[in-house]
């Protein structure tokens, strides 16, 4: 089970991974329907503050999505290869 030290730095390493600016950061945020302010999210990434738990979710979120999209490809399993081997053969059989 993690310690609520061990769930802070990995938000913090999170944060650090998805290589965003606060302001960056911020404006993912907001664009999520955030409500704390740019000062707020700085002072928050820095444990100067506490924002409410909805507020943290969304800011996890944000910085979630980024690293979604920096993600290298993920290397697939031998499913995939059967799942899109049964997809060309019912394309096929629609051709």
């Amino acid at each position: 089970m993690s310690t609520y030290d061990d769930l802070n730095r990995q938000f913090h390493d999170a944060f650090e991974a998805a290589d965003v600016t606060v302001d960056e950061l911020w404006l993912r945020y907001f664009g999520l329907g955030g409500e704390a302010g740019r000062f707020e999210v700085d002072a928050y990434l820095n444990g100067a503050i506490t924002i409410p738990p909805l507020q943290h979710d969304m800011l996890a979120h944000a910085i979630n999505e980024r690293l979604d999209a920096i993600a290298p490809p993920r290397a697939p399993y031998s499913d995939d290869f059967q799942d899109a081997e049964a997809s060309g053969d019912e394309a096929e059989e629609r051709s």
